[in-house]
C-alpha cells in the first residue's frame, strides 16, 4: 500500500459535498456505506479506502471465476491474468495502457506509448499522400488515446473527413467496376442450396475488400496537415498527455 498522505498534502484538499447521487463512501454514524457500482468481471479499475480494498481485489477475482469457472483443470488456461496484479496498491494505477491517479485526479499516457504516437505524428508530419489502411490505423490510434481527452477530438475532424472523401470515391470505383446482380447470379448457381443463405454476405464481404485493399493514394491537403501539426506540438510539449 502507498503511504498515507501528509499534513501537508491533506491541507491541499477540500471535503466534497454529497448529493443525490454521489454521497460518498460513509453513513453519517462512520458505518461503511455499501458499494453502489455493479461488481465487473474484467479490466476492473479499484477504487476503494484502504481497509476494505484487499475485499475489494477478493470479490472481483471471486466474480471472475464465478462467471468464467475455477482454474482446477491444468489443460485449461485460468481466466485470471495474474501478471496484471503488481505487488502495490495506491493512488497511482498503470491499466489498459495509460497511467491513473486518483489524488491529482488525472488519467495520462504511459511514456512508451507516448514515444509510439509520437513516432506515428512524425511520420504523418510528413506524409505527401496517404491509402485507406495507412489513415484507418492512425484513425484508430487517435480513438483510443483520446477516449479520456474528448476535447482532443476535434482536431481528427479533418482526418474524418478525409477518410469519408476516399472512401466516397473508391465506393464509386468499386460499384462501376463490381456487377452485383452478376455476381449474386453466379453464386446462387454454384453454391449448394444449404449456403444460398450466406448469398448476400459474400457479396458485402467481396465489395468491402475491393473497398480497402487498394493501392489508390489520396493526398494530405492543407486542413490534414494542421490537424496533424495540432496533435504533434500537443504531444510534444505535454509530459503526460
Amino acid at each position: 500500500m502507498a503511504d498515507p498522505p501528509t499534513p501537508e498534502e491533506i491541507a491541499e484538499f477540500a471535503q466534497a459535498d454529497g448529493d443525490g447521487i454521489n454521497q460518498g463512501i460513509m453513513n453519517p454514524d462512520g458505518s461503511r456505506r455499501p458499494p453502489p457500482y455493479n461488481m465487473h468481471v474484467d479490466d476492473n479499475l479499484y477504487a476503494d479506502v484502504r481497509s476494505h480494498l484487499v475485499q475489494t481485489i477478493c470479490a472481483s477475482v471471486a466474480s471472475l471465476f464465478d462467471v468464467l469457472g475455477v482454474p482446477d483443470n491444468p489443460l485449461v488456461p485460468s481466466p485470471l491474468s495474474g501478471d496484471k496484479f503488481e505487488a502495490w496498491y495506491n493512488h497511482r494505477r498503470k491499466l489498459v495502457g495509460r497511467r491513473f491517479d486518483s489524488r491529482t485526479l488525472t488519467v495520462g499516457m504511459l511514456p512508451h506509448k507516448k514515444a509510439q504516437l509520437l513516432e506515428l505524428l512524425q511520420l504523418w508530419a510528413t506524409r505527401e499522400s496517404f491509402d485507406l489502411l495507412e489513415i484507418a490505423h492512425l484513425l484508430g490510434t487517435l480513438e483510443n488515446h483520446t477516449k479520456y481527452a474528448r476535447w482532443a477530438r476535434c482536431w481528427c475532424c479533418a482526418l474524418q473527413n478525409a477518410v469519408r472523401r476516399a472512401l466516397v470515391a473508391r465506393f464509386h470505383i468499386v460499384h462501376r467496376r463490381y456487377n452485383r446482380q452478376g455476381r449474386e447470379v453466379q453464386l446462387r448457381r454454384e453454391l449448394p442450396r444449404s449456403l444460398l443463405g450466406r448469398v448476400e454476405s459474400m457479396i458485402h464481404r467481396e465489395r468491402a475488400k475491393l473497398l480497402w485493399t487498394t493501392r489508390q493514394r489520396f493526398t494530405v491537403d492543407a486542413d490534414m496537415k494542421a490537424s496533424i501539426g495540432h496533435l504533434l506540438w500537443y504531444v510534444r510539449s505535454t509530459e503526460a498527455p
